[in-house]
C-alpha cells in the first residue's frame, strides 16, 4: 500500500482529520455509551454534532495548510469540539448525574404501608371488584408497584427532567418543588395511586367478558404498564386491547410489544419494557 511521505502527521496531527475521527465517534456514540455504561443516550443531538464534525473536517481539507491558516484552523476544530460536547450533554439528558444520585430501586415495602399513607387507597372501587376475574387493589398493587416502579426509574429528591420539569419519585411532576425529598415507601405510595388511576380510566375500555374472563392480575399489570407509559386513551384503544376484548389472548400480548419507538426511534429500554409486559401478559397462555 503507497502512502503519502506525511501520513502520520496527516493522520494524527492534523485538524481536519481529528474532526473526521470525532465524527465517526459521534456517530457511533449512542452505541458505544449503551455497550459500555449500559446508557441509552439520545442518538440525534450525537447526529448533529457527528454532521458539524464531518463539515469541519472536510473544509479543512479545503484550506491551504500553511502557518498562516493555523489559527483559523484550530479555532474551527475547537468550534466544532465545544459544540460536540454540548450535544453530548443534550443526548445524555442528565441520565448520569441522575443515576450518581438515585439509589437502586428495590420493592421492599408491604402493600398495607401504602394504604395508611394514602387511606383512600383502602376504598376498593365496586366496579373493579365485582367482575370475577379482577384482582383487588392490594393483588394488584402488590405486583404493579415493583414492577412499573422498576421501568420508572426513582429519584428521592426532586430534580429537572431533561424538558425542565420538576419531578420526583417515579416520574411525578404534580406540585413538585424545587427541595422537595420523599422516602421510598412515600414514593411507592405516590405510584400505587397513580396506578390504580391509570387502571380505573384503562378497564373502562375493557369488555365485561374480559374483565371476568381474560384478566388475570400478571396481565392486568402488563396493560396498566403499557397505559402508564403511553397513556390512558393510547393504550384503550390500541390494538392489543382490540384483540383481548375479542378473545385473541395471544395477539393481544402480542401487540403490547408495537409501542417500542420514542421520537421515531427504537429504544432498548422500551424494547425490554415490551417484553416484560407480554411476558406478564402471556402468563398461564399455553402458546
Amino acid at each position: 500500500m503507497n502512502l503519502i511521505d506525511n501520513w502520520r502527521r496527516i493522520a494524527f496531527r492534523s485538524y481536519s482529520m481529528w474532526s473526521l475521527y470525532l465524527g465517526l465517534l459521534a456517530l457511533l456514540g449512542s452505541e458505544i455509551l449503551y455497550g459500555f455504561f449500559g446508557i441509552e443516550a439520545d442518538p440525534y443531538p450525537l447526529g448533529k454534532a457527528a454532521l458539524a464534525f464531518f463539515i469541519i473536517g472536510i473544509f479543512g481539507r479545503l484550506i491551504r495548510q500553511d502557518a498562516q491558516s493555523v489559527v483559523f484552523r484550530r479555532g474551527l476544530f475547537l468550534t466544532a469540539f465545544a459544540y460536540g460536547l454540548v450535544m453530548l450533554f443534550q443526548s445524555l439528558g442528565g441520565a448520569v448525574i441522575e443515576g450518581r444520585q438515585a439509589p437502586e430501586y428495590r420493592h421492599d415495602v408491604r402493600i398495607e404501608q401504602h394504604a395508611r399513607i394514602i387511606p383512600a387507597m383502602a376504598e376498593v372501587p365496586v366496579e373493579l371488584v365485582k367482575a370475577g376475574g379482577v384482582a383487588t387493589e392490594g393483588e394488584f398493587l402488590a405486583i404493579a408497584v415493583p414492577f412499573i416502579g422498576e421501568w420508572e426509574g426513582l429519584r428521592l429528591v426532586a430534580y429537572k427532567d431533561v424538558v425542565g420539569v420538576w419531578t420526583v419519585c417515579f416520574g411525578e411532576t404534580k406540585g413538585v418543588r424545587p427541595g422537595d425529598r420523599y422516602t421510598v415507601a412515600e414514593c411507592e405510595a405516590m405510584l400505587a395511586r397513580e396506578i390504580l388511576s391509570y387502571r380505573q380510566g384503562l378497564h373502562r375500555y375493557f369488555t365485561p367478558s374480559t374483565l371476568s374472563d381474560r384478566l388475570p392480575v400478571k396481565r392486568d399489570v402488563a396493560y396498566v404498564s403499557l397505559a402508564y407509559n403511553v397513556g390512558v386513551s393510547r393504550a384503550g384503544t390500541a390494538t392489543a386491547t382490540k384483540r383481548l376484548n375479542a378473545g385473541d389472548v395471544p395477539g393481544g400480548c402480542e401487540a403490547l410489544t408495537w409501542y417500542n419507538k420514542a421520537g421515531g426511534r427504537v429504544w432498548r429500554g422500551l424494547v425490554r419494557r415490551r417484553s416484560a409486559e407480554k411476558g406478564f401478559c402471556m402468563a398461564g397462555v399455553i402458546a
